[in-house]
Parts: C-alpha cells; sequence; structure tokens
C-alpha cells in the first residue's frame, strides 16, 4: 500500500478534511478534522488497513501549511509531542522545548566520549605539549569542534532522518542524505587523529585515509546536493 492509498483512506472518515502521511523514524499522519482525535481517526484506519501499515501517529493540526506554490509545506509540519509532555488538559501540542535541549545535551555527551577517548585510539595525537602559545589553544580549539562535531553527528544519526523525511524527497534519497549528513560531522574527529599519527611517505596508509575519509566526505557532500535541489515528492 503506497502512502497515497493510506491517505485516502484516511480522506474517507467523515470528519477529515485534508490530510498527508510522511514517513521517516516514524509514520505520522497530519489530519485536518473536527470533531474528533487522533486516536480515533487511527481506530478508523484499523479497520481498513493492515496493523503494519498503520501510521505510528495520528496529528490533527488546524491546517496543512502550504508553499507559496500551494504544495503541502512537509518542512513546515511540526513534530508531534510525546504523550508525556503535552500540557494538562491539552488536546495536542507539538515539541518546541526540550528537543533543543535534547540535541544540545546528545551532543555534549558523546563529545566528551571523544574527548575521552581521543589518546585510547590514537595514542598522543593531540599532545601539544611542546606546542607554544597561543598555537596550542588555538589546535585544543580544532580539537574541540572535532568532539563537539562527533556528538553532533552521532545525534544527526539518532534523531536526524525523520525531520529530513518532513522535506518530501524520495525515501532512498532522504536515506542517504541522512548518512550523509551525519557522515560529514562525524569523520573529523577519526579523520584528523588518523592522519596526525600518519607517516607522510606511508603510502599506502595515506592511500586508505584519503580513499576512506576524503573521497566518502566529497560524495557525502554531493548527496546533499542532490538531496536539496531534488523536487519534492
Amino acid at each position: 500500500m503506497t502512502e497515497s492509498e493510506l491517505e485516502r483512506h484516511l480522506r474517507a472518515h467523515p470528519a477529515v478534511t485534508e490530510c498527508v502521511v510522511v514517513e521517516g523514524e516514524q509514520m505520522i499522519a497530519y489530519v485536518v478534522a473536527g470533531e474528533t482525535d487522533g486516536e480515533r481517526v487511527k481506530e478508523f484506519l484499523a479497520e481498513l488497513v493492515p496493523r503494519r501499515r498503520l501510521p505510528e501517529v495520528v496529528a490533527v493540526v488546524p491546517a496543512l501549511p502550504r508553499t507559496p506554490e500551494g504544495e503541502i509545506d512537509l518542512a513546515a509540519l511540526p513534530l508531534p509531542v510525546a504523550e508525556e509532555q503535552r500540557p494538562a488538559g491539552g488536546k495536542g501540542g507539538f515539541a518546541t522545548a526540550g528537543s533543543g535541549s535534547g540535541l544540545v545535551g546528545g551532543t555534549l555527551l558523546f563529545g566528551f566520549f571523544a574527548f575521552g577517548t581521543t589518546n585510547i585510539f590514537w595514542p598522543y595525537s593531540t599532545d601539544l605539549s611542546d606546542v607554544p602559545l597561543p598555537w596550542a589553544a588555538l589546535f585544543f580549539g580544532l580539537y574541540l569542534f572535532e568532539w563537539l562535531s562527533f556528538g553532533l553527528g552521532v545525534m544527526v544519526l539518532l534523531r536526524g532522518r525523520s525531520a529530513l523525511a518532513r522535506l518530501g524527497r524520495s525515501a532512498p534519497l532522504t536515506t542517504a542524505a541522512w548518512l550523509a549528513l551525519a557522515w560529514l560531522l562525524l569523520a573529523w574527529w577519526p579523520q584528523d587523529n588518523s592522519y596526525r599519527l600518519a607517516a607522510k611517505t606511508d603510502w599506502p596508509q595515506q592511500a586508505a585515509l584519503v580513499y576512506g575519509f576524503n573521497i566518502t566526505l566529497m560524495v557525502a557532500a554531493a548527496v546533499l546536493v542532490l538531496f536539496f535541489a531534488g523536487r519534492r515528492r
């Protein structure tokens, strides 16, 4: 069953006037409906489609955002808030506060992991004891950015696909862009540490690093260009 067929079943509900289904980390059905709620719409849908094709969330919204051309603006759709985060007495709501702090917290957590394990994986690669100031401080700043970039990359890997899915590209291209974006952030930490310890004339190792990091980073950047230049579904 395609998403358009799922939307057709949603429109069969007497209270639903508009709908769109977005599939990312979870499938979310956004419906414009009066005199009902998401759970009732989901119960209605369960009688028409297999359980495995049911959306995890049916979010009732006042209206579907649209672009100046009149198309549904998937990027402007809100993320449904978790049940425990909904305001008391409310009929829904959407994640605003908390999502940003979770991203920052996760970035710092995994960044600290990178900081704490650098000398385990690459002994002495960040040793600045022989580097005079202010250059030592500048290099330490580089290391700090690499650790935080790695932390942010992990968070993109864990939580980023659903945000990209809302931009309305095909599922394979969305997955490729999600992995490419994560790699562009993750790679700096292992790349620079590996290069610092590699002998300049160790040609097999230099070639492995070039093809393992440099080439793959270029490919990842090209994938993102294709993703953002592509047409919506």
